[in-house]
């Protein structure tokens, strides 16, 4: 049976895993330093993260502070073993946040009190790099196909003999399978809503990540507002986009955009797939982006006119979206709830206008809730009373549409008690370009 509330009474043993000898006693992952990475004119300074056999690694410090959380919670909710499992992906970084592994085929991590961790890696060329990238110490071959490496799970559970086993990320439901057949008397606990709300809230060390991702963002504005005129195709973004920070190890997550005639507008939110059409005088652009840097983004959202004037109708729209954003930010403080976020977003609803695209949300290595729209439209995945706490990563992204057509703009910023801080530089204007 699945457990998803799960309350726990007497605290478990903390994790006594395998150390690297200059590492803490609890430890389980690799210790050893890492060497300052070097400077990128662009986009980060000289030892703004370190690296280890070429490739970034987080600090020892954060993935301290991530394991104590692990043990932490499989304390309170009283489980034998936990499993992290999923590749990564645009909005999955289960295994890399717990292992700085990015792995792209599903692989597990296994937590238990008095075991080292294991981290379980597919794909038999994968495993070289999974052992020179990850910090955890006990890196093996989960086997060649998917289902061999989820009966292997299922054993290693059996032979730990335990009761509650804790789920976090993504496991396919053949593998979920095997774990329920091999250990019958187990019961299987959604830690997801949990490890959610400890992933909204940013730490120093993750905002170094998020930053330099910021930094792509904002370059690829400057490359869409030079290189956008008439004739260009919308498929082109991807090249235009993607130039900025292909050479920068860094990936892309989304380049979402939209061009329409202003004057018989078809299409009020950003597709997911550019579709084969040459932007002509007088469109509007818009587009989101997001880039990842080591399982970390911001996110841009911006409007432009090619060779045109926005007419009346999109200066209105956009208007009232720099409207809502700028409402939005202005109350988010540590303790803001849902409910003040959402009376800030009646200015839409005021002004005649609606939604498509979600308006507020977490992010940052995850897309997470709460998600909030506004009260005339499915409002939010949480109560008025929900809190923000300090530290929160979110996207505020109005998409403001009149029915056909649609704006955006919109920034990440995380929480401060000082405020909410855009991590992007951008202005919030709408561009003119071509």
């Amino acid at each position: 049976m699945i457990d998803e509330t799960g309350a726990g009474t007497p605290p478990a043993p903390v994790l006594q895993m395998r150390r690297h000898p200059s590492a803490p006693s609890w430890w389980g992952y690799l210790g050893r330093e890492g060497l300052p990475v070097s400077g990128d004119a662009r986009y980060w300074a000289p030892g703004d993260f370190e690296q280890v056999n070429g490739f970034p690694r987080y600090p020892v410090s954060e993935m301290e502070r991530r394991h104590r959380w692990v043990a932490e919670t499989m304390s309170e909710r009283e489980i034998d073993l936990l499993i992290v499992g999923g590749p990564t992906g645009p909005l999955e970084t289960s295994v890399q946040y717990f292992s700085n592994w990015p792995s792209q085929v599903q692989s597990y991590l296994l937590f238990s009190p008095g075991e080292a961790t294991l981290l379980l890696v597919r794909l038999w060329n994968h495993l070289p790099d999974a052992k020179r990238i990850a910090m955890i110490e006990d890196v093996q071959y989960g086997g060649d196909a998917p289902d061999e490496q989820g009966e292997k799970v299922a054993t290693l559970a059996a032979e730990r003999n335990v009761r509650r086993i804790g789920l976090i990320g993504v496991i396919p439901h053949a593998d979920l399978t095997s774990i329920q057949q091999g250990n019958p008397e187990a019961t299987l606990v959604d830690l997801n809503a949990a490890y959610q709300r400890f992933r909204l809230v940013k730490s120093p060390a993750e905002m170094v990540f998020v930053d330099i991702a910021s930094k792509m963002n904002d370059a690829a504005i400057d490359a869409l507002a030079t290189e956008l005129r008439p004739g260009v195709n919308e498929y082109e973004v991807a090249r235009i986009v993607e130039d900025v920070y292909n050479s920068h190890r860094a990936w892309n997550l989304i380049h979402f955009s939209l061009s329409t005639p202003m004057e018989a507008p078809e299409v009020c939110v950003p597709h997911q797939y550019h579709p084969d059409r040459a932007l002509q005088a007088g469109d509007v652009f818009v587009t989101e982006i997001s880039t990842t840097f080591w399982g970390y983004s911001g996110q841009i959202l911006r409007t432009f006119t090619i060779a045109s004037d926005p007419t009346p109708r999109y200066e209105r729209l956009h208007d009232v979206a720099l409207d809502a954003y700028n409402g939005i930010v202005e109350v988010l403080r540590p303790g803001t709830t849902v409910g003040e976020v959402l009376d800030a977003a009646q200015v839409i609803t005021d002004a005649g206008f609606d939604i498509w695209d979600d308006l507020v949300h977490g992010f940052g290595g995850a897309y997470l809730p709460p998600i909030v729209r506004t009260r005339a439209n499915r409002g939010a995945s949480h109560p008025d009373d929900f809190e923000y706490p300090d530290g929160t990563l979110l996207v505020v992204q109005p998409n403001v549409i009149d029915g056909q057509a649609g704006v955006q703009t919109g920034n990440s910023l995380q929480i401060t008690p000082d405020g909410a801080v855009s991590t992007q530089r951008q202005p919030t204007r709408m561009i003119r370009c071509g």
